[in-house]
């Protein structure tokens, strides 16, 4: 099946249904015959729908019941930790961020699958991408299956940078070429030369940028996703986060205070309101051709390709995250000027995970419908559906471009998609998101700070150092010396 198309060719105008009809890997037939599953996870559509599109075929094929379980994604967090600490179970299944590794595998609350993933070689674990492999890794063993992959990524429209007349203008304006940015300073600079004007030519005032800002609207990914060149060279591990040695923060040092100062300097460089935009908005109004730049995970390349509103479908170029030409060291305090932009591609999120509940009565039952979901078919159907709100994690997802196609995507978009999410994930300096026990607290956190220095109530370094203080206080109320092991056994980082 791996990197072959034949499998999606045969269903014909019966597409997923049809799929969806077809026996899973010869198992023994009705094995989990009376068995319900409840399963936990944000309101649909997004991350419930792929539980909505294959629980049906797999209730026929074991016999077995989906429950499915539904809350908001700002209380999902809250909900899945309360019914751990109280004791009071109830849940089987549990897709969830990854990011929430810490708290959930970190305190035993999932189940160690790690014998039944090696045992399943219909499971094709060496095609998920190491990146993700990684992001269910716990200690050297694994509490779960990844279902999606995220990454940030820059979307530019192609159609206005290639135009001669804004080229020349833009050279004669800022001395350089007009191309897709590969800095964040060339990024603000494209943002403010289209801001405000009719790019478009068609007599409408236009923008330049669209980012999200609000908090609780992934405010925390986006402006992390900015920060990474400034604060992480290569191989400097703690750069995003905290000083292992000392679990001290890292989010108020000079690189992250000039990170802050260049995001806040983006809010007037996008539509009115942009300060209370989250991602939904992003990729609704670049889809709507509000702007010429955008920062989003996958989501944004997907709507502006294949949703029937789209006005940008066959004019969007995809880009890995820009870099900087400064990066700020936290071992030496010092800056280091380079020739070339220091890349550092952020995971931000670091995709949606399928986990057992450790206090299930049916583990087999449960990991079943997890490697349902991360299964090499039924996963590449996902990914290239609508409102699934899962991004390839597969390298085989890479390959077969036919479902893409079929997806809606046309050329040079949908190249220009997948080599800027390959070149990504595959990209030494890589960060991951956080995965600490408190993930949720320290976002917050610093989300709240972030919301003020977008305002102008603070100023970047005011901002930062009440998020760090904050930081502080949490780790303290955790236990600095378990957050620090847990930390460094995260890093790879001996004790």
């Amino acid at each position: 099946m791996r990197g072959s198309a034949s499998w999606w060719k045969p269903l014909g105008a019966l597409g997923l249904v049809g799929l969806l009809l077809l026996p899973a890997w010869g198992a023994t037939q009705r094995p989990y015959e009376g068995v319900t599953l409840t399963v936990i996870t944000q309101s649909p559509p997004y991350i419930a729908k792929p539980v909505q599109m294959f629980g049906p075929a797999w209730e026929r094929r074991t016999g077995g019941r989906i429950n499915l379980v539904t809350t908001p994604f700002g209380e999902l967090y809250q909900r899945i930790m309360s019914a751990f600490t109280l004791g009071a179970g109830g849940f089987d299944v549990l897709i969830f961020a990854s990011a929430w590794m810490g708290d959930f595998a970190g305190n035993r609350y999932l189940l160690d699958i790690t014998e039944r993933v090696r045992a399943d070689r219909g499971l094709q674990w060496d095609d998920i991408l190491p990146t993700y492999q990684q992001t269910v890794n716990w200690g050297g063993r694994l509490y779960g299956l990844p279902v999606d992959g995220d990454v940030h990524l820059v979307y530019y429209r192609r159609d206005v940078l290639s135009n001669p007349r804004h080229r020349q203008e833009f050279q004669r304006r800022f001395g350089r070429e007009l191309r897709p940015p590969q800095t964040w300073v060339e990024y603000r600079e494209i943002a403010e030369f289209f801001q405000g004007t009719d790019w478009a030519g068609d007599g409408r005032r236009r923008y330049g940028v669209l980012e999200a800002f609000r908090r609780g609207g992934q405010a925390f990914w986006f402006f992390m996703s900015h920060a990474a060149p400034y604060v992480c060279p290569p191989g400097l591990k703690g750069c995003l986060f905290f000083d292992p040695d000392t679990m001290r923060p890292q989010i108020n040092n000079p690189g992250f205070v000039r990170a802050l100062e260049e995001w806040t300097r983006l809010v007037p460089l996008g539509p009115p309101g942009m300060i209370n935009f989250d991602s939904g908005d992003v990729r609704s109004q670049f889809a709507a051709g509000v702007a010429v730049l955008a920062k989003d995970w996958g989501d944004t390349g997907i709507v502006g390709s294949t949703d029937p509103k789209s006005v940008v479908k066959g004019r969007v170029g995809t880009v890995v995250l820009p870099g900087s030409l400064e990066v700020y060291n936290y071992r030496t305090r010092s800056w280091t000027r380079l020739s070339r932009p220091n890349v550092a591609p952020y995971l931000a999120f670091g995709g949606w995970v399928c986990g057992v509940a450790a206090t299930t009565h049916h583990p087999s039952a449960a990991y079943d419908f997890c490697r349902t979901l991360a299964s090499p078919q039924n996963s590449y159907v996902a990914v290239t559906t609508s409102e699934t709100g899962f991004n390839p994690f597969r390298a085989s997802h890479f390959r077969n471009l036919e479902g893409w196609r079929r997806f809606g995507f046309v050329e040079p978009d949908l190249s220009s998609y997948l080599t800027a999410i390959e070149r990504s994930l595959s990209h030494p300096n890589a960060q991951l998101d956080l995965k600490l026990p408190g993930q949720a607290r320290y976002l917050d956190a610093l989300e709240t700070q972030l919301a003020r220095a977008a305002a102008g109530q603070a100023t970047p370094q005011q901002a930062l150092d009440a998020a760090a203080a904050e930081w502080e206080r949490i780790t303290n109320e955790l236990g600095r010396d378990r957050q620090r092991r847990l930390y460094r056994a995260w890093l790879g980082l001996p004790e």
